[in-house]
């Protein structure tokens, strides 16, 4: 995933311009012209992928599965990470992190991020380039581990958004990882309680199943650390949307001949949701500066990039419901549908484990 962020870049058929390398040392004394220019232009790039994630989440809303893979791919979105071999773009989390940020506002039902992940992780697997053409729906189960000997897995996993509609699943092994098949004899899946309706979570038993393709130990616990930002991302841009949605609210809504906002106590309410939403976009365009650099502090930053958006991000999230009032629990307002889907995906990452151990690694360095 940390790959350098080059190479003219085209979502369907509209021209994006040119993605240069990235500088995280934009705007330092003594910078070159040429830098500043490759800088403005990573910025123009990313803006374009952002309103064109926008416009793609809007167009899924009415679509069947099959057909959000299709819009998706056809605007260039599914690729984001996986290399030109694949037919992917090759670029970086810079990139990524809008393309998540628009899916989590809009409530994308689709696994996106296990579609990135995939992408990127078997691109040069024959799988790789129908997961990025959307022609071949593919997830992950983020819980539990498949057992085997040879060539055959058995056991029960689960944590796996949309398996019910897709063509390949991604399983925990002793070993690492492996693609299976999920339209052959050995495979049942079965509906899980979860939060999250519009891409629900599924169990999946599985009974000497042969996997179509496998990852390495340090292939696996790759793809699950570049996961995080995916996360961290989603949550970000939900935490907005219901910021946006709270302000609505509170400006239109009256009490005792008032409008809900011109009472201070709500105002400070907004204001902490507003530095929330911002804590969790300083910590993904730090972790995309460092990843762009090629510094070994991008590792530690995915991390925090996702602890910020479970921490700070939901508070936000919660915090919006909470300005709705009895209206937030309701279907007709959307802000409790954000809340389902951060509570699934800070489960999806084993967010409480995740804190514990950055709490553990820095009582450990600073000891």
């Amino acid at each position: 995933m940390a790959q350098a962020e080059t190479g003219k870049t085209e979502m369907g058929k509209t021209e994006m311009g040119t993605a240069d390398k990235g500088n995280a040392d934009m705007g330092k004394p003594g910078m070159g012209t040429a830098a500043v220019a490759a800088a403005r232009d990573d910025r123009d790039g990313i803006a374009a992928f952002a309103e064109t994630a926008r416009h793609a989440v809007a167009a899924c809303a009415a679509l069947p599965v099959r057909e959000r893979a299709r819009q998706l791919a056809g605007d260039g979105l599914l690729g984001i990470l996986a290399p030109e071999s694949a037919g992917g773009l090759g670029l970086g989390p810079s990139f990524a992190a809008p393309v998540m940020e628009a899916a989590g506002a809009g409530l994308l039902g689709y696994p996106l991020a296990e579609t990135l992940l995939l992408g990127a992780a078997f691109g040069s697997a024959p799988v790789g380039p129908a997961i990025v053409l959307g022609e071949t729906i593919a997830t992950i189960a983020w819980a539990g581990i498949a057992e085997g000997s040879g060539d055959r897995l058995s056991g029960t996993v689960g944590r796996a958004p949309l398996v019910d509609e897709a063509d390949l699943l991604l399983v925990a092994t002793r070993t690492g990882a492996a693609l299976v098949p999920l339209d052959g004899a050995g495979v049942t899946v079965q509906p899980a309680f979860g939060l999250d309706l519009e891409t629900p979570e599924h169990e999946v038993v599985l009974t000497d199943v042969t996997p179509v393709a496998t990852l390495d130990a340090a292939a696996t616990a790759a793809l699950r650390e570049d996961a995080l930002p995916l996360w961290a991302a989603a949550i970000g841009g939900a935490a907005e949307r219901c910021l946006a949605l709270a302000l609505e609210h509170v400006s239109t809504r009256e009490q005792f001949g008032r409008t809900l906002v011109s009472f201070q106590a709500l105002r400070h309410a907004l204001a902490r949701q507003k530095l929330a939403v911002e804590h969790v976009r300083a910590a993904l365009e730090r972790h995309a500066a460092l990843v762009a650099a090629g510094a070994p502090e991008a590792r530690l930053a995915a991390r925090t990039s996702y602890a910020a958006a479970t921490r700070f991000g939901i508070a936000a999230i919660e915090s919006a419901l909470q300005l709705h009032g009895g209206m937030g629990f309701t279907w007709e307002v959307e802000v409790h549908r954000h809340l389902r889907r951060a509570r699934t995906v800070e489960a999806q990452g084993d967010a409480p484990g995740l804190h514990r151990r950055l709490a553990e690694d820095l009582l450990t360095a600073n000891a």
